[in-house]
């Protein structure tokens, strides 16, 4: 996952919106967001590499989302998954401060890291660079491979249209049209990756208000092209 808009109670209806492209390797085996049979309370992508996600989301409205920290890869490699920490805390029912502080006792087991957990209206981050837990207030944000809303152009624009959003309450066609964003050339511009090895694999969309949650994921070829979407409704 490599781009994730996200806004926090913009309004009396919406507890939190998302927008996440990932980025990844094409050939990388997954699994599209589906309810997961060893536990069919989470609705999320799946890695079949190490068996985590990237993004995904409960029936009682728990969200967790991860993204890789750009950095020269430390050796020895770390020997987790960052793909856990996400499946972890969407197959338990620890409170956000208690799992995080968990992960932070466990913090140089994984590659560098920045994680969004929700249990439905607190948002929590995290990022195991600077290892300080944060309970983020209402607002606009933007998260990529460095700390959240960090000065590239994809961040700060994403997350100022995003906001500008508001007045459409939030339209999927228009969130996912702010994912798909190809930049113009300058380094870390482009929201949508192209690339015949790695690029963007899919975009999500996720809505949770008052009424329940609403979960779009679309999937890519290398080429860019939509090869398939999957819409769920969980109220």
């Amino acid at each position: 996952m490599c781009l994730i808009l996200f806004a926090i109670a913009p309004d009396n209806h919406h507890h939190l919106v998302i927008a996440a492209n990932r980025d990844e390797q094409h050939g990388r085996p997954t699994l599209s967001a589906d309810y997961w049979p060893d536990d069919n309370d989470v609705l999320a992508g799946r890695d079949l590499q190490a068996g985590g996600t990237w993004l995904g989301v409960t029936k009682t409205a728990r969200f967790a989302a991860v993204t890789n920290f750009a950095e020269v890869a430390p050796d020895p490699l770390p020997p987790r998954s960052r793909g856990e920490l996400t499946r972890e805390f969407l197959m338990g029912n620890e409170d956000c401060l208690s799992y995080l502080n968990r992960v932070d006792a466990s913090h140089d087991q994984y590659r560098g890291f920045n994680l969004l957990i929700s249990e439905g209206k607190q948002v929590y981050y995290y990022c195991n660079r600077v290892r300080e837990i944060q309970q983020l207030p209402a607002g606009y944000y933007g998260l990529s491979n460095q700390v959240l809303d960090c000065d590239w152009p994809k961040v700060i624009k994403g997350r100022q249209q995003l906001q500008q959003l508001n007045s459409s309450e939030f339209d999927r066609t228009a969130l996912f049209e702010l994912l798909a964003c190809r930049g113009d050339g300058s380094d870390h511009s482009a929201r949508f990756i192209l690339g015949d090895q790695y690029g963007t694999c899919a975009a999500t969309v996720v809505k949770i208000t008052a009424d329940g949650t609403y979960f779009e994921e679309r999937n890519f070829a290398p080429d860019g092209a939509e090869i398939s979407r999957s819409i769920y409704q969980l109220d």
